[in-house]
């Protein structure tokens, strides 16, 4: 069953396969998606071939990697750093 935050989100991924492919290659979290739901490949937002994050700073996006931690970190700097230079984002102290 797809959680609400996976429901409600926007979602963006590294591979199309992370929501089209059976466990343990797919991503488990994505499994129950609803028929034609759409996910976003990171790449092509990076590219300028995708919209990223619209505007609306209230608005759930999630991005659901699947691949080796060091990647995932990689391509959280990529996403943070673009949105440093477009003045984008909020920062949030943990």
């Amino acid at each position: 069953m797809v959680s609400g935050s996976v429901r409600d989100a926007t979602l963006f991924t590294e591979w199309t396969g992370a929501a089209t492919e059976p466990p343990p290659a797919g991503a488990h979290e994505l499994q129950d998606l609803a028929p034609g739901r759409h996910v976003t490949l990171l790449g092509s937002v990076l590219a300028g071939d995708r919209p990223g994050r619209g505007g609306d700073t209230r608005a759930l996006t999630v991005f659901k990697s699947t691949g080796h931690a060091a990647l995932d970190v990689a391509a959280v700097r990529v996403a943070y750093d673009a949105a440093l230079a477009r003045g984008s984002g909020v920062r949030v102290d943990l």
